[in-house]
């Protein structure tokens, strides 16, 4: 439709009829896309370095390692090891996870990272579960392990009931 505007003469008419539906579908597949990747984005983290395998073993002084092995839902023992010989051996028991955690962190505190009364220094430090042993637990015992200062942490394969 075209008006007459009596100077140059006639104008084009501004209204244009656009078609946004495209536009709005494009638009809500984004936004949908978005917040179902969000929930990936990073939830929470936990720093630990793989323990053997990586230039983290290349790093040898005379250096102690720990193993933790599950003995049961409610035991485990912690094997301080020098040069790949026991050298300490300490039994954590409790009626709760949250009473062996504490004993844990305990023991790490005063008898492991303080061995014969001199600060020493966990190289790697490996956790050996059972399979009655729940995920929770496994966690609680990398956090005692991490609120220590031991991050050349490794997680073999858990063993069965015997």
């Amino acid at each position: 439709m075209r008006k007459n505007s009596g100077l140059g003469g006639p104008k084009k008419d501004l209204n244009a009829d656009l078609n946004l539906t495209p536009f709005i579908d494009l638009l809500s597949t984004c936004v949908c896309f978005l917040l179902v990747t969000a929930v990936w984005i990073e939830i929470g983290s936990v720093e630990i370095k793989q323990s053997h395998g990586t230039e983290a073993a290349a790093s040898k002084k005379i250096s102690y390692d720990l193993d933790v092995v599950y003995q049961g839902s409610n035991k485990l023992r912690m094997n301080l090891k020098k040069n790949g010989k026991n050298v300490g051996r300490f039994d954590v028991k409790g009626e709760s996870f949250e009473q062996m955690s504490e004993q844990m962190n305990t023991i790490v505190q005063t008898k492991i990272l303080n061995f014969k009364n001199k600060a020493i220094e966990i190289a790697t430090a490996t956790i050996t579960p059972r399979s009655d042993v729940d995920y929770g637990s496994l966690v609680k015992t990398l956090d005692v392990l991490r609120k220590n200062q031991i991050v050349n942490i490794g997680v073999l394969s858990a063993r069965s009931k015997q």
